[in-house]
Order: structure tokens, then C-alpha cells, then sequence
């Protein structure tokens, strides 16, 4: 059995329609899928209206931070059963300040580096969570900078363009979801640089995205093991913004049945 538990669609910061993803998903030869999106479940929320025959897994991946460093968590809820008022009244305020968020750095851009983009040209494909991968792309559309260049150009923290986001301390995130029938999951700790996994364990996280791109996967699994924590994996895919590959960095079957064990 083939599974991807970190996919992104154009709820968040993916370019793919939920259809897409479970379309490609089965060329792909998967046998299920999560959406993970960036702060929103209205992702999953629209699979779940619109009665597809091919089982997602209901996920989200929630923007944290620690020790001034961003750290973001997987989280996925047990029986797919979304009943989390709590955590949907915090993802209607985030969603809101993302976009004001979003339309002050376009304003900055254009003060600071006449870089001129439409709000709304940039959101018109997006339903959810806008963040700097929808104006990166917007960049690179208009302007011909390379993705990777356009953030650091003018979207990394350092730049007079960057606007702050609000996040939740990591273990505020990780409570969270522990009280909004959700496990939590350190995702892709490659990109810690002012924490350490150890430092995150005792947080409360339930498990670790060892199977990552560019990651020591043998370091992590042992870690996991040594500390019980389930160990998950998958693409981060989001569709034309990055360069995964859906179905890439999949568990054992082993894993995989533990994993899916932990949620029903």
C-alpha cells in the first residue's frame, strides 16, 4: 500500500484542485492521500462534498514558532473526524490576517523595489491560506525571476518587503491539536537551524516526517524509535510552485499500518 501524507492543494500554498491531486494521486498508483494544506481544512472539507470514491486522509500543517525559528506541525485527526471548533475558529483568524498579511508586502514591494502585483490576480486561483509561495509565483510570472531567487531577493525575512506572521508557540500548536482529535507531527526537521529535534520531543509531538527530501532518514528513524514516536514521510507536494514529486518519500508497510493503526 502506497501513501503520501503531506500534500498540499491550492487551499493553501499547492496549485492543484482537490480533483487534480486524487487524479494524479491514482496515475501515480497511490492508494490514498492526505491533504496537509498550510493553517486550513477546507481542503479536506471540499473532498468530503464531493462524494470522490478514493479514501484521503484528513490533515493540516500548522505554521508554528520556537526560539524565533519557524517549526511547522503535521497534524492528523483520528477517524478523519474533523470536530474541532477550537482549532477552526483559530484558522478563520489566521486566514484573515494572512491575507492582510499578504497585501502588505504587496504594498512593500512596490514602495521598496517597484515590484507591482494585483491582490486579486494572485488569489483569483487560490481558495484558502495565501502565502509567499502565491507571490513568489506572481514574481516570477510577471517579472521572469527564478522562484528560489525571488524569495531571497525580496521575500526572506531580511527583506524591507517581509511582513511578520502570526504564529502559535510550538507547543501551544501541538496542545492544540492534541485537544482537536489530532495527532501532532514534527514535519520536515531538515529546516531546523535554531531548534533540535530532541529540543521538540518533549514538546508532546506524536511523531516525525523522517521520510523527507535531503533528509538523514536513518538519524530520524532512529531517534523516532528510540523516543516511541510514529514515523510518517511523504512528498510535500504542491503542485507547479515546487519541483516534488507526489508519491516520493512513502513508509514501509510496517510504518504505514502503525500509522494508520494510531488513527482509527
Amino acid at each position: 500500500m502506497k501513501v503520501d501524507l503531506h500534500i498540499h492543494s491550492n487551499y493553501s500554498s499547492g496549485t492543484r484542485n482537490v480533483k487534480e491531486l486524487i487524479k494524479e494521486a491514482q496515475n501515480k498508483g497511490l492508494d490514498m492521500i492526505a491533504i496537509t494544506d498550510h493553517d486550513t481544512i477546507e481542503g479536506y472539507q471540499e473532498y468530503l462534498n464531493s462524494n470522490i470514491d478514493y479514501p484521503v486522509i484528513a490533515g493540516i500543517e500548522l505554521s508554528t514558532y520556537r526560539n524565533e525559528e519557524p517549526v511547522h506541525i503535521l497534524g492528523y485527526f483520528y477517524h478523519n473526524e474533523v470536530n474541532a471548533d477550537e482549532l477552526i475558529s483559530y484558522l478563520k483568524n489566521i486566514q484573515n490576517k494572512s491575507s492582510n498579511r499578504i497585501k502588505k508586502m504587496i504594498e512593500n514591494l512596490k514602495q521598496y523595489f517597484d515590484i507591482e502585483l494585483d491582490y486579486n490576480e494572485i488569489t483569483k486561483n487560490t481558495k484558502g491560506v495565501i502565502g509567499r509561495p502565491h507571490i513568489a509565483h506572481a514574481i516570477k510570472k510577471k517579472y521572469g525571476y527564478e522562484f528560489e531567487e525571488t524569495f531571497k531577493k525580496f521575500l526572506d525575512k531580511d527583506s524591507k518587503a517581509y511582513v511578520e506572521i502570526e504564529r502559535l508557540e510550538t507547543k501551544e500548536a501541538i496542545d492544540m491539536l492534541h485537544r482537536n482529535n489530532a495527532i501532532a507531527i514534527l514535519a520536515h526537521p531538515r529546516y531546523l537551524k535554531s531548534n533540535t529535534v530532541e529540543e521538540i520531543i518533549p514538546l508532546g509531538i506524536d511523531g516525525i516526517e523522517v521520510y523527507y527530501e535531503g533528509q538523514n532518514t536513518e538519524h530520524l528513524k532512529k531517534i523516532a524509535q528510540e523516543n516511541n514516536l510514529l514515523i510518517t514521510g511523504g512528498s510535500d507536494y504542491h503542485g507547479d510552485l515546487y519541483p516534488q514529486i507526489m508519491g516520493s518519500n512513502i513508509l514501509t508497510e510496517k510504518e504505514l499500518d502503525f500509522f494508520l493503526e494510531k488513527l482509527n
